[in-house]
């Protein structure tokens, strides 16, 4: 199968090429990715959705809640840090 021609490409930055040792770069862009994520969800969390079977009427539905998860989980954390720095 060709994903090529099923997935629809947006925007212009070019998918980098596997390689068997990473680059400087790419080391950079990683730790970067990583810091980033551990500032939204530091403390060890692995997600902000509570576990659980969700059905959904529509993908906006899906959204929607997804969304909600994550402003709550962000306001968790912002008043834990707001405790802490107190």
């Amino acid at each position: 199968m060709d994903w090529k021609k099923i997935m629809r490409t947006v925007g212009k930055r070019a998918e980098p090429a596997l390689q068997a040792l990473a680059s400087g770069e790419a080391l950079i862009r990683a730790a970067t990715f990583n810091e980033m994520m551990q500032s939204v969800m530091p403390y060890g969390r692995t997600g902000c959705i509570p576990k659980g079977i969700y059905r959904f009427k529509t993908h906006e539905e899906a959204n929607l809640h997804q969304d909600e998860c994550l402003a709550r989980h962000m306001a968790k954390i912002e008043i834990k840090i707001n405790r802490m720095s107190s």
